[in-house]
């Protein structure tokens, strides 16, 4: 089982470095690959079962499209071949066709046919609740971007409370065989452990184990009690 995490010094904005911690106590004997930017991604030249990056600030968020830009016909074999992604927050907008701020355009991978607007003045900032297959998801949101584009068949989780790629609509993130791209930030796969038993198996793992299973259940079954609550305010003031 070989995970490969793609810039670690860049790529922990909010706290996604709960996410590769957590993998590593669910797979203490996986393989686990930090690349550097400076270094070949472990992708391009063998197979791995997993590809994660974390939330990035707007100036390495170009310095990772220029880099993955020489990559990008591997990515795609790479998505089409059904491999796991996971990218969390604003990860994703490098795969997209552009990122938009005022005047200024920014040209991604343009794997996915998706435009990130940076307005302040939209950003969200807030709690999210939705639906992903059968598995309710809670988490975090750090959204500074407003995604367009039609995600109405590649979307990742319907939401139930909270917006999605944009406040437009209620569907939240991309997905695309078993890339996921999604705005939540922080230590997604421990607040949901049943999407992280999920992400697990089609990673090939048959029976999934999860680290400290009864007690991120149990604080799971309450976030979800708490976010089914209407009182419970879901944006930050």
């Amino acid at each position: 089982m070989i995970i490969e995490v793609l810039f670690p010094e860049l790529g922990y904005l909010y706290g996604d470095i709960g996410n590769v911690k957590y993998l590593k106590a669910c797979l203490p004997e996986a393989q686990f690959i930090e690349t550097g930017l400076e270094e070949e991604p472990a992708f391009v030249r063998e197979d791995v079962d997993l590809i994660y990056m974390g939330g990035l600030s707007e100036e390495n968020q170009m310095k990772v499209i220029k880099k993955l830009m020489p990559y990008k016909e591997r990515i795609e074999e790479l998505i089409n071949r059904k491999v796991c992604m996971l990218f969390t927050g604003n990860a994703m907008e490098v795969l997209f066709r552009e990122i938009i701020k005022g005047e200024d355009v920014r040209k991604g991978l343009n794997i996915f046919d998706f435009s990130a607007v940076i307005r302040q003045d939209q950003a969200f900032v807030g709690s999210y609740f939705g639906q992903f297959n059968e598995r309710k998801i809670v988490g975090c949101k750090i959204q500074q971007a407003m995604t367009y584009g039609a995600n109405d068949y590649c979307y990742f989780a319907k939401s139930i409370r909270g917006i999605g790629i944009n406040r437009s609509t209620g569907l939240e993130g991309i997905r695309k065989n078993n890339f996921i791209g999604t705005y939540l930030v922080g230590p997604l796969l421990i607040m949901n452990p049943y999407f992280t038993q999920y992400l697990l198996f089609h990673m090939g793992i048959k029976k999934p184990k999860l680290a400290f299973d009864k007690t991120i259940i149990e604080a799971y079954q309450q976030r979800v009690m708490e976010f089914e609550n209407k009182k419970t305010s879901m944006q930050a003031e």
